[in-house]
């Protein structure tokens, strides 16, 4: 199954969590990884991106510069939404 789908985090730094073959998967993979920042942001879910608006570096895969993520998480309560 062709994987299409970049999980990315990461305060300072970018982190790659994986590629994925679907959206509901990232997305799932994301929410579970969720990041503490130690600035007044607290907590953030990782962005998911395509595979194309990414390139692979050092720590795995991060974005190419000007592009944006497909899904982008946010805590609502205890939930994970998304935009």
């Amino acid at each position: 199954m062709k994987k299409n789908y970049v999980v990315i985090g990461g305060q300072y730094f970018f982190y790659s969590y994986g590629v994925y073959p679907t959206l509901i998967g990232a997305k799932r993979v994301a929410a579970k990884n969720a990041e503490y920042w130690d600035n007044w942001q607290g907590w953030h879910i990782p962005a998911i991106y395509r595979l194309e608006d990414t390139e692979e570096g050092d720590n795995g895969r991060y974005p190419i510069p000007g592009t944006v993520p497909i899904a982008v998480g946010y805590l609502k309560g205890d939930r994970v939404r998304w935009n």
